[in-house]
């Protein structure tokens, strides 16, 4: 089965998170572009997270819907994470590039909470299929 199809077998509000952590990023990346100050943060999110999306559905590919998909999301955005809050310590940022890097951090630190605990799930043993 496809990503997809499986992913709709799981709770319902498992799948509104799925939306909220393809949604919040892409905002993110739209209103970063727009201020000159906040471009390459723009980029960093953009690639970071395409490259954490990406892991996700070859692991899937090659291993179903298991745990350890989350792995992607801990080795991208961990460091996106912290590069995230570094960024938004800094004055000189236009307040909506703060806001939205706020937002979207909050995003990235709840998702690897999930995300640890399901790989460490998944080192300690927890291997069968998620759905």
């Amino acid at each position: 089965m496809s990503f997809e199809e499986q992913a709709v077998l799981l709770p319902h509000w498992v799948q509104v998170w799925m939306n909220v952590l393809v949604a919040v990023p892409v905002i993110s990346v739209i209103v970063l572009l727009f201020n000159s100050a906040t471009r390459r943060d723009a980029l960093v999110v953009f690639v970071l997270t395409a490259l954490a999306f990406g892991s996700t559905l070859f692991l899937h590919s090659q291993m179903g819907m298991v745990r350890l998909l989350g792995l992607g999301h801990v080795l991208f955005w961990t460091p996106l994470a912290i590069y995230l809050f570094s960024r938004t310590k800094k004055d000189f940022l236009p307040l909506p590039g703060r806001v939205v890097m706020g937002i979207l951090l909050a995003t990235i630190v709840v998702a690897l909470v999930f995300d640890y605990y399901d790989v460490l799930r998944w080192l300690m043993g927890e291997r069968e299929s998620i759905v």
